[in-house]
């Protein structure tokens, strides 16, 4: 009885992955990020994988580093070069793209071959990284590379990353330090990773990458959730639109912070709005300030008036994850040189 128990369960798993395989083919989109010394996620070092999805077939890797390049970065530079440290989640990481339609890449390119500028950017992006964990990242690795400009990727998921780490807290619309590290489901994966034949099912099985998908949005879901509750001021009662206001306040204090800690060390910081889709002609902000009071504040650059001239064509991708398409890297990468060099961010 129980082997025929055990032989059902393989015919049903079996079946079902050769069903999604036919039918609802689901983007696999490995992450793999290890514990850093300084206590949150960091990209694994020295890793080759791939993305795969009905749109794109593309291979990452990472240096000693863990940085998505594809070449050793020293610390140190040249006086030659003109060096920008970019900080951000999956999109800053260049998440379904190839390494050379990465926005960075391409802003790299443009900065070269159209204004002359020998520039380097140091990608110490990292897949679900908030504002919190790109402060600490800065403060921690992005500094030793001396940048003459550091460039966030700002992106919505930004309000919950920021509350659902606990980094970061707020006591009087002040900034302080609540917790050491954040390190979610890190040591979970490094247990499954030493089971034989689990790297193989989360790079090629369309089931796991179904269940992972799941079990990862209700668990952020739920976390979000709880740590809303704990961090905002019960005296102004637990609603989702107060909620929402300190999510709000907390981000614009660490993007402040972030501001300041580049500027105290000599560099510049650029803020890159990444904007919302709502389909191929409709694209908006959900920064917390408008951007016109933004500006007022940072320097910072939306492409959406870029993304505006190409109507109808495909700038973020519609049956993966939801990033730009080299198409719309290609857009924001020329956008940023262009508001860099106007700007004068790289003198």
């Amino acid at each position: 009885m129980y082997t025929k128990f055990i032989v059902g369960v393989v015919y049903c798993l079996i079946g079902a992955e050769v069903f999604l395989r036919l039918f609802a083919p689901q983007p696999m989109i490995p992450r793999h990020v290890c514990a850093t010394y300084y206590g949150i996620r960091g990209n694994a070092p020295n890793k080759t994988y791939w993305h795969i999805g009905e749109e794109y077939k593309i291979k990452l890797y990472t240096n000693s580093k863990g940085i998505r390049s594809d070449r050793e970065i020293p610390y140190e530079k040249s006086q030659e070069i003109k060096r920008i440290v970019l900080l951000g989640d999956s999109f800053g990481m260049g998440y379904e793209v190839d390494y050379k339609d990465m926005f960075s890449t391409r802003l790299e390119y443009y900065l070269k071959d159209q204004y002359g500028i020998n520039a380097e950017v140091v990608n110490l992006s990292t897949s679900g990284h908030g504002n919190a964990e790109e402060l600490l990242v800065l403060q921690n690795e992005g500094l030793k590379y001396h940048p003459d400009l550091v460039l966030l990727a700002w992106h919505t998921t930004d309000y919950d990353d920021n509350v659902r780490s606990g980094l970061y807290g707020l006591n009087d619309n002040l900034l302080y330090r609540k917790n050491k590290t954040y390190l979610p489901a890190v040591e979970i994966r490094e247990k499954l990773n030493k089971i034989p034949g689990y790297a193989f099912l989360e790079q090629y099985s369309n089931l796991y990458s179904f269940f992972r998908e799941i079990a990862g949005s209700k668990t952020k879901e739920w976390l979000t959730n709880i740590k809303r509750k704990q961090q905002i001021n019960i005296k102004l009662n637990d609603t989702e639109k107060q909620a929402d206001i300190y999510a709000k306040e907390l981000t614009l204090s660490l993007l402040k912070e972030i501001k300041k800690t580049s500027e105290e060390n000599l560099a510049q910081f650029l803020l890159l709005d990444i904007p919302v889709r709502k389909d191929r002609d409709v694209f908006y902000s959900n920064f917390p300030l408008p951007l016109d009071q933004a500006k007022l504040i940072f320097n910072i650059y939306s492409p959406i008036d870029g993304f505006l001239q190409y109507k109808g064509e495909k700038i973020y991708w519609e049956k993966g994850h939801g990033h730009f398409t080299p198409l719309g890297c290609d857009i924001v990468g020329k956008g940023l040189a262009k508001y860099i060099i106007e700007n004068q961010l790289l003198k």
